[in-house]
Order: C-alpha cells, then sequence, then structure tokens
C-alpha cells in the first residue's frame, strides 16, 4: 500500500481522508497540532452559500456545485456508517436592501433554473409571512434558496474523522508538523519524511490542509503558499422563546443561524486582524438586532472568533500539486468556504493522489 499522510484535521482534511479511506490501496494517516476540527474549522458556522451565491460559471461555481450534490449522500453515509445524524438546517433566507439589488436577483434565479437549481425572489409580504420575527425597515424583500443549507462543521467534522477510524485510518493529534525531507527510494519514488514535535512520518504522498498551517511547511518545501489570516466571529445566544424564523437568515454579511432548543448562532466573516477592526463583535450584534429585534431579549452564552485563509495573488482555495514535487498536493487557502467546498476539495485531491500514484497502483 501507497503510503498518504494528510497534515490537518480540520473539515478540508477529514473529508479527505474520508473519501480516500474506502481504497485497500492507501495507508492514511492524518496529523494535526490540535484536536480535530479547531482553528478556522471550530470557528465556522457551517453556511453552505452555493447556490444563493453570485457564482455563476467556472471553478468557482463548478466547485460549489460539486459539493452542493454530494452534501446530502455525504451526511446520509456518514449517519449510516456511525450512528450520528448530523445537525443541519435545509435552505437560506438572504435579505436584500435595494432595487438593483433585487434585479440582480431575479436574473439569478432565472440562469440557476436553467442549471437545474432553485431559487426563488421573495416580495416583502411573502418575507414577514415567513419571517414575522423580522424588523423589515430598509428591506424589499429576500432570496430564499431552499437547496442550500447549514451543518455544524465541528460535529461533521468529529463524525468525519469516527467514519475514518472504523475504517482504519491513523489519526494522531498533538502532532506538529515542523519540516519535510525528501529521498528517492528505488521502491517509492519520492519518500518525504515529516519531521514533528513526536518524531518522523514518512510518506509517499503528502497533503497539507492545515489552513494557515499551511504556509510554514510550504515555505520550507520552497514554494511557499502566501495565506492572509480573516477573522471570523461570533456568539452563541439563548432567548426566551424561540423566533418565528424557518431556517437561518443572512443580511448584510450577518447570520443567524438556528440551533434548536432557544438557541442561535449570530456571526459574521469580515475582517483583517492585522487592520483596525471595522465590524467588531459588538457591531455584528447591532446589525442583527436592527433586522432582528427579539435577538435583544437573549442571553449571550458564549463568543468566539477564529481565523480563515484567504490566498494571496490567487483566487480561493489552493488545490493544486506544489511545484517542483511529484507527490504533494495542497488543498488550503478556501477562505471562507472550507465546509462548502470540502466535498468538492476532496474529491479533486482524490483523483490527483491517483494520478500522480498511479504507475505503482496499475
Amino acid at each position: 500500500m501507497k503510503r498518504v499522510l494528510i497534515i490537518g484535521g480540520g473539515i478540508v482534511g477529514a473529508t479527505i481522508a474520508y473519501e480516500l479511506s474506502p481504497s485497500s490501496d492507501f495507508d492514511l494517516t492524518i496529523i494535526d497540532q490540535d484536536a480535530p476540527a479547531q482553528a478556522s474549522t471550530g470557528a465556522a458556522l457551517g453556511i453552505l452559500m452555493g447556490i444563493i451565491s453570485q457564482k455563476t460559471k467556472g471553478r468557482a461555481w463548478q466547485l460549489r456545485e460539486t459539493s452542493l450534490q454530494r452534501y446530502p449522500h455525504l451526511l446520509e453515509e456518514l449517519r449510516e456508517q456511525t450512528g450520528n445524524a448530523i445537525p443541519h438546517c435545509q435552505g437560506l433566507i438572504h435579505l436584500c436592501f435595494s432595487s438593483e439589488e433585487m434585479a440582480k436577483w431575479q436574473e439569478l434565479v432565472k440562469l440557476r433554473h436553467q442549471q437545474g437549481w432553485t431559487l426563488e425572489v421573495w416580495d416583502l409580504e411573502k418575507l414577514q409571512t415567513a419571517c414575522p420575527d423580522l424588523k423589515t425597515t430598509g428591506i424589499i424583500g429576500a432570496v430564499y434558496s431552499p437547496q442550500d443549507l447549514q451543518v455544524q462543521p465541528q460535529v461533521l467534522t468529529q463524525t468525519l474523522i469516527q467514519a475514518c477510524q472504523k475504517k482504519g485510518v491513523n489519526c494522531d493529534w498533538g502532532v506538529e508538523a515542523t519540516g519535510v525531507s525528501v529521498s528517492n527510494t528505488d521502491d517509492h519514488g519520492e519518500c518525504y519524511t515529516i519531521e514533528t514535535n513526536r518524531g518522523t512520518y514518512e510518506a509517499d504522498c503528502l497533503i497539507i490542509a492545515a489552513g494557515l498551517g499551511s504556509f510554514p511547511l510550504t515555505r520550507h518545501l520552497e514554494q511557499p503558499i502566501e495565506l492572509r489570516p480573516v477573522l471570523g466571529q461570533a456568539m452563541r445566544v439563548r432567548l426566551p422563546a424561540s423566533l418565528k424564523l424557518p431556517t437561518v437568515v443572512t443580511g448584510d454579511d450577518v447570520h443567524i443561524v438556528p440551533l434548536g432548543n432557544q438557541e442561535y448562532w449570530v456571526g459574521a466573516t469580515v475582517e483583517f486582524p492585522d487592520q483596525p477592526v471595522t465590524t467588531p463583535l459588538d457591531k455584528v450584534w447591532e446589525k442583527a438586532v436592527q433586522f432582528c429585534p427579539a435577538l435583544a431579549t437573549g442571553e449571550i452564552l458564549e463568543t468566539w472568533s477564529g481565523k480563515r485563509p484567504r490566498p494571496e495573488g490567487q483566487g480561493a482555495p489552493v488545490i493544486q500539486y506544489l511545484e517542483g514535487y511529484q507527490n504533494v498536493i495542497a488543498a488550503t487557502g478556501h477562505y471562507r468556504n472550507g465546509v462548502l467546498l470540502a466535498p468538492a476539495t476532496a474529491r479533486q485531491v482524490k483523483e490527483m493522489v491517483y494520478e500522480s500514484l498511479q504507475p505503482s497502483l496499475r
């Protein structure tokens, strides 16, 4: 079997491991310096804005469509394999604040219909009927996407890891990769020795899916992938009574996510931490309360933030062979869409692994 090492135990690394794990061709190991589902994944809200995205063609749309086609099957597979039902909300409501914006959505509705997907433009009356707890001052309507969804990223990632372990994947946590050396052998072609705080690992194929942690490893290999940290922040709120919201509501870059038991996530991903923070958490809260005043009656149970990797000088995400290396694959830089694009990323990486190791797998 070929030795495949995945560095990164977030949603992207876990999904890659899951998609590779049914194969008997590989001896799979996944390592991370933290427990699984920390860092970017631990701070994500899991809102899968694919169909409702303004990305309509090319790679950006293809990745979204591939993931959305995969997600229903993936959630069902995980339930069957582990017994765990992944908490999720079906459908997204995007608030509109101008007639120009509404016209843009009308065009997208037509295109999505041609592509075989569903979007609905709601006028103010329909929005008020569906979401009576919203204050519609300044809002002229909404777009409803019944096929987009929201999943709980940490639960999903941990369940993916559980399914991987049942299939024999080695999962080592608290392992920080500090360097990589390359040698050539008659049996394996290029062999990668990964130096860590807990000894060395050897691999025939190396997959770097460590989010912001990908930069130092790629720099060590003299092919640095520049990544910029983007701050995401959120809070969990408990209300005296449940909001009359049928699903996730997003508007002005602020998201309200129902969790059940009268609890909600409220959050946004809009800032660069090396610049003055333009939308601190209290501003996110203020925006959310403006269009959903009932939130003001709630108790804030916890707040958190995390940094997401945005590529510099190239589009997100980065899914590519590392230049100059036969079997090193980078799968990183997903910016705000790591959870959304994880299945499509995993499918592409799986194809690349087989392609890179094809001569020895024939």
